[in-house]
C-alpha cells in the first residue's frame, strides 16, 4: 500500500504543474503591453549608466515617462 501512495502523488504533481503553467499563461496574456516601452527604456538606461541608479525610484520616474 505504501507504493500506491507515491503513485498517487505523480498525477497530483502533474495537475499542480499544469495549473501553474496555465496561471502563468493567463497572467502573461493579461499584462499591460503599454509598459513594455517604458521597461525597455529603463533597462537600456540602467545598463548605459549604472552609477545613476543609487537614486530613488521617484527620481527615475521623472526621467523616464511613457510615450502615450
Amino acid at each position: 500500500m505504501l507504493n500506491l501512495s507515491w503513485e498517487l502523488l505523480f498525477p497530483i504533481g502533474a495537475a499542480l504543474l499544469g495549473l501553474a503553467i496555465a496561471y502563468g499563461l493567463f497572467r502573461y496574456s493579461r499584462r499591460d503591453r503599454r509598459n513594455d516601452v517604458v521597461t525597455e527604456q529603463a533597462t537600456r538606461e540602467e545598463y548605459r549608466h549604472p552609477d545613476r541608479y543609487d537614486q530613488t525610484e521617484d527620481d527615475f520616474r521623472d526621467k523616464v515617462r511613457p510615450t502615450s
